[in-house]
Order: structure tokens, then C-alpha cells, then sequence
């Protein structure tokens, strides 16, 4: 049974990087965002835990959990039915009525990496891979460049795109000759401060409890995330029949407070982009979540040689890749009670562009869009279970 939810906070919230924060060394412990699905999902585990059983050592050991519930979440070592298929930055639409028993919210995607930023007018412009580059660079041999076909210094652009921006993008549909979007589609630099989030630094210290004193040399700084109004996070999940409709659960570090209830989200629009790619003979793979590769930025079904592949009723090449810098994603394992191993996951917003040798557009569709494409590693199993690697598909 699918639910999707829309969850908001109720205070600021705290998604710390995975960089080691060390007491007496370490003196600022920042905050990442959004943060990564595994946190939701992991929230959304321990609420079907704590709302249905309660009793968190006789799950660890593994003791008197019932049945129906153990299926869904299944055990300190093993994952259960439970699935988060999609999780994105969301927010409200229009005036958000609570007495709706779905609220509409507008999906926010993370800007991909072959969208660039016209250096000093904030006008965005889309990247297409080119033969015959004229410059020697390190790149792995068969892919391509990525270029833009102006005289015109770029920047590296961030950001969230609208739904609106998001259909406009997969379609390879501009705005204008000067701008890929228009601005309405496109929350960006200082708007993101004003529409998504802001960051709050707050300075503690480490308490000596027996001398009922303050720890000498422990004065450190933690970074939290103050969500607008209206914003929160879109989560949708397979696997569960026992999910609540609505609730409190504990989010990310220091287990703030963030309410969830039922939430509804249009679905984007996909015969356009069908219909290009059929004409083109070609796509692109973009990554909405973090995914995590065997092989590093290079999906394991990808030959390392002829950067060919066969995947469902599809066969592909591989020409050109935007990627972003890696990621760092552990988390905390609490049946245990020790630190996850990090791995470098390749972040949300690359792209993968594919020319397509067998098959048709509805093939690439139904292989690749709204799909994980996320591996698992023998220390971090379950990715896709856990919403990594969700992925969409669009035309150059």
C-alpha cells in the first residue's frame, strides 16, 4: 500500500554533515539540506515502532515484536516492507486549508549540474555535450564535453526548480534565446534564504555534571536549519498498511518535532518528453536523491570499456556525464549504537546523457523514470529501499 505524506517541521531542525564532530577538536558541527532520504526513512521506522510496540530493547533483541509489524520494518539487522519510494523539498500550495485530507504541495527539485548561471545576470542556460572538443583534458575516453554554445563566462549554478522548471528542463524546452527558464521557475542565490530556508548558528557548552561546572575547552557551535513557512518535505511510501495518516515524529539530530499528514502532488507531464526522445534517439538520466555506485560516479550495468548497456527492453551508450562533488552520507546505527560507515554517494542533481541504440522512448520510461537506480554495498544495503537513486528522465 502506497501512503505519501507531507512533512513539516515544528521547529528548527538539525541534519549535521557526515564529518566527525569531535568534542575539545572540533568547534562547529554544520548542517546539510535537505538531508538525506535514509534520515525520513529512518524516522518513519522508528515512529511505526514507537506508535505500535514501544518497546525498543525487546526490538533490538529481536523479543515479542508482533508479526504484522515486524514485517513492515523488519529487524535491527534486516529491512522490512516498508519502501520510501520518493522524498523531495516540498512546500504548500496555495493557502494549505489543514481541514483538506490531502493538502496539495508543489514538488521542489534540485537544480541539475548541466544548468550553469551567465556569469553576473543570473540568467541560467543549459549545457550540451559536443564532438570534437578542441581542448586535451583528463576525461575518460568516449565521453564528451559539456558546452554552451555563447560567448559567455558561466558560473556553477544551485537551487531548487518549480514543477513548472523541472517539466521545462526534461523537455528541453527553452524560455527565451537568453534565458533556459523563466524566473518564476527558479528559486535561486538570495531566494533561497527568502522561500526555502535559513541557517542559525547556536553555541553550547559540555556540562561537568559531578563538579556541576562547565568542561574547560568544550565551547563548540551546532548549525540549525529554520525551514519558511510552508516548506517541508514530500515522502511517499510503499511497504506499509499501518503507517498512521498523521502524527508527531522526531527528525534528524537532537530529534526535533515535525508533523506529517496526507499530502497530494501533481504528476509531471511526460508525452513531450516521450516524444523528443523517440525523434532525438537520445536522453538524459538525472538524479533527484543521492545514489550510491560499486564502481564510484559509473553505474555497474555501464561496460567500462564501450560505456554501453542493457537495462530492461533498452540498450544505451553513455556520452557525457555532469556530476556534482561527491557526497559523504553514514548515519547512526541506534540498535547498535555506533557511527555507520561513510560512503561517497554521487549527489542529487547529476546528469547522465545516453544515446539510445535499441528500443523506443516508452522502453526508457518504464526502465528508468521515477525509478532507483541506486546499488548496494555490503556495509550500506538497502539504498534504494531507503529513497536513494531516484532518478527521471529527459531530452537533448
Amino acid at each position: 500500500m502506497s501512503k505519501a505524506i507531507f512533512i513539516e517541521p515544528l521547529d528548527v531542525l538539525l541534519f549535521r554533515e557526515s564529518k566527525p564532530f569531535t568534542g575539545g577538536e572540533d568547534h562547529l558541527a554544520r548542517s546539510v539540506f535537505p538531508p538525506p532520504p535514509s534520515t525520513v526513512y529512518a524516522a518513519i521506522r522508528s515512529h511505526l515502532l514507537s506508535h505500535h510496540f514501544g518497546r525498543f530493547e525487546a526490538f533490538r533483541e529481536g523479543k515479542d515484536v508482533p508479526p504484522e509489524l515486524a514485517r513492515e520494518i523488519g529487524s535491527p539487522s534486516h529491512f522490512g516492507t516498508l519502501e520510501l519510494c520518493r522524498f523531495l523539498v516540498a512546500r504548500k500550495r496555495g493557502s494549505g486549508d489543514s481541514h483538506e485530507q490531502a493538502i496539495p504541495v508543489e514538488l521542489l527539485y534540485p537544480m541539475p549540474q548541466d544548468v550553469a548561471e551567465v556569469k553576473g545576470t543570473g540568467r541560467l542556460a543549459l549545457l550540451k555535450p559536443v564532438d570534437g572538443f578542441p581542448v586535451r583534458t583528463n576525461l575518460p575516453p568516449g565521453l564528451r564535453h559539456l558546452w554552451f554554445m555563447k560567448d559567455a563566462h558561466l558560473d556553477a549554478a544551485a537551487g531548487w526548480l518549480t514543477e513548472r522548471g523541472i517539466e521545462r528542463y526534461l523537455a528541453d524546452d527553452a524560455h527565451s534565446a537568453d534565458s533556459f527558464f523563466a524566473p518564476e521557475e527558479v528559486i535561486a542565490g538570495n531566494q533561497i534564504g527568502e522561500a526555502i530556508f535559513t541557517r542559525e548558528e547556536r553555541t553550547g557548552i559540555a556540562r561537568d555534571r559531578a563538579r556541576r561546572s562547565v568542561r574547560e575547552g568544550l565551547l563548540y557551535s551546532v548549525e540549525y536549519l529554520r525551514l519558511k513557512q510552508g516548506i517541508g518535505f514530500f515522502a511517499e511510501f510503499n511497504g506499509t498498511d499501518r503507517l498512521p495518516d498523521s502524527g508527531l515524529i522526531n527528525l534528524g539530530g537532537d530529534r526535533r518535532p515535525a508533523h506529517y499528514q496526507p499530502a497530494r502532488v501533481s504528476a509531471l507531464a511526460l508525452d513531450e518528453i516521450k516524444q523528443r526522445i523517440q525523434e532525438r534517439r537520445r536522453f538524459k538520466l538525472v538524479l533527484v536523491t543521492p545514489a550510491l555506485f560499486v564502481n564510484g560516479w559509473r553505474p555497474e550495468w555501464i561496460d567500462e570499456r564501450t560505456l554501453e548497456a542493457s537495462r530492461g527492453n533498452v540498450r544505451v551508450k553513455l556520452v557525457a556525464v555532469a556530476l556534482g562533488k561527491p557526497v559523504g552520507i553514514g548515519g547512526f546505527d541506534l540498535a547498535k549504537q555506533f557511527p555507520k560507515p561513510v560512503h561517497r554517494f554521487v549527489p542529487a542533481g547529476s546528469v547522465y546523457f545516453f544515446e539510445l541504440l535499441e528500443g523506443d522512448a516508452d522502453a526508457v520510461a518504464q526502465t528508468f523514470h521515477e525509478k532507483s537506480i541506486s546499488e548496494d554495498s555490503e556495509t550500506f544495503p538497502g539504498t534504494a529501499r531507503q529513497g536513494f537513486g531516484y532518478s527521471l528522465i529527459g531530452a537533448w
